[in-house]
């Protein structure tokens, strides 16, 4: 159990490395402080796993280098590319894309990513790994104890909350999506009415025109109301994921995009 608990700690210390690295970058790319990650807390859980994978996979290649780096892209571009993939299909959203890179599969890896991953599980294996496991195997078994039980009932609650926004996400954009397919619906009736109502008689025509004006405005306050509704927890993915893409309700997602940018 205590084993456990310990590589439960190195766990986190790569995920928060890992965060570090990720907020750092793409704070420098972006211009601004960026909370990068999956969850809502300084974690990129991806990142704990691939650094435990290289170390429990790559054991005995330390002395190798080269053959470490090679191996360390391949683990972890593996687990990049069913990250994202698994992602996708649980809340039907691309969370990144690499398609505009010259080197990628399917916009999931893509060549610069892997590079660096190598690096790091370089450094990893012959720094970052015996400074942290030497650390933990050091602390008291109550404190490993404390900390990891501790530590791990608030990720559980940071899973557990982040899960429920992004369900809650997906229903807002099915909700904007539904009212987008309204007002399209209602665009093309009222091109019709409208060219009917040219050979008809000026009172009927007007008449058709303000029906449909009244009910394309109810729409589009409808819509607005859908947009206005932008909780913290949407606005910081849409900042730590500028890429984030929604499938079949990416142009509701798009409508979020531009009326957060409007607001700011």
């Amino acid at each position: 159990m205590l084993l456990i608990c310990q590589w439960f700690l190195a766990f986190l210390f790569y995920s928060f490395a890992g965060w570090c690295c990720e907020t750092v970058y793409c704070s420098v790319i972006q211009g601004k402080l960026v909370n990068r990650g999956f969850l809502n807390g300084p974690l990129c859980p991806v990142y704990g796993f691939g650094a435990l994978l290289v170390i429990f996979l790559l054991q005995g290649t330390e002395q190798a280098p080269v053959a470490l780096f090679f191996a360390g892209m391949l683990v972890t571009s593996v687990l990049e590319y069913l990250t994202s993939w698994l992602l996708e299909k649980l809340f039907h959203m691309k969370w990144w894309d690499y398609s505009h890179y010259r080197f990628q599969i399917n916009g999931r890896v893509c060549l610069l990513n892997s590079l660096m991953f190598g690096a790091l599980s370089v450094f990893v294996m012959l720094v970052l790994h015996p400074f942290a496991w030497g650390i933990i195997s050091r602390m008291q078994p109550l404190t490993v104890g404390v900390l990891a039980g501790l530590l791990g009932g608030i990720v559980l609650a940071d899973t557990f909350l982040t899960v429920r926004q992004l369900l809650r996400m997906k229903g807002h954009l099915e909700e904007v999506d539904r009212v987008l397919g309204q007002l399209h619906s209602r665009l093309d009736q009222t091109a019709q009415q409208l060219q009917t109502g040219i050979g008809s008689r000026r009172e009927e025509f007007e008449e058709r025109r303000a029906a449909a004006a009244e009910d394309w405005q109810e729409l589009r306050r409808q819509l607005d109301s859908r947009l206005s509704d932008s909780r913290w927890s949407q606005r910081r993915l849409f900042q730590a994921f500028p890429h984030l893409h929604a499938g079949r309700y990416q142009e509701a997602m798009e409508k979020l995009r531009e009326y957060r940018k409007s607001r700011h």
